[in-house]
């Protein structure tokens, strides 16, 4: 199985609740919140992929992302879970 392929289950989750990937806020967990969109990654290199942040060239989104793993107390070579939902919008 492709990584493109692992993904084909999240990605149709994300249509069938109307959130654009790009646009989803997340945290990231050991376990899972048992949301419909939760989910197992299995490790920091398969996440970053998945964000599209894998390329040699975006340092500080790689940064960043490692740094919210380590932040959450779960392992980079490790499975853990991130855990999407819909960014708040203040209300002005």
């Amino acid at each position: 199985m492709t990584m493109h392929e692992t993904f084909k289950p999240i990605k149709e989750a994300f249509e069938k609740e109307g959130i654009d990937v790009a646009s989803a806020a997340f945290s990231i967990t050991p376990y899972s919140l048992n949301t419909k969109l939760s989910f197992k990654f299995s490790n920091a290199d398969e996440l970053l992929y998945f964000l599209g942040v894998s390329s040699p060239g975006d340092t500080a989104g790689i940064e960043h992302i490692n740094k919210l793993i380590v932040d959450a107390g779960v392992q980079p070579d490790s499975f853990f879970y991130v855990n999407f939902y819909t960014p708040k919008i203040a209300e002005l």
